[in-house]
């Protein structure tokens, strides 16, 4: 195989590569997208228990005590 031959070869590994890491990298961005609308759902729900708590706790205030 003479240098050249192996040059070529390189090169279309380096292609591929590059383009394997542009696929990749598409994918890590997505998954960030998802991950960053699943926290915003999860600060929501959380405030949304926390504002539950606080209404159970008001209504068993209201109950009289044994």
């Amino acid at each position: 195989m003479t240098v050249e031959e192996r040059l070529e070869r390189l090169t279309g590994i380096v292609e591929s590569l590059a383009g394997s890491v542009v696929a990749h990298d598409n994918q890590i961005e997505g998954l960030i997208t998802v991950a960053e609308e699943q926290k915003g759902r999860l600060d929501e729900v959380t405030k949304a228990l926390a504002s539950l708590e606080r209404q159970w706790q008001a209504y068993l205030n209201t109950l009289p005590r044994q």
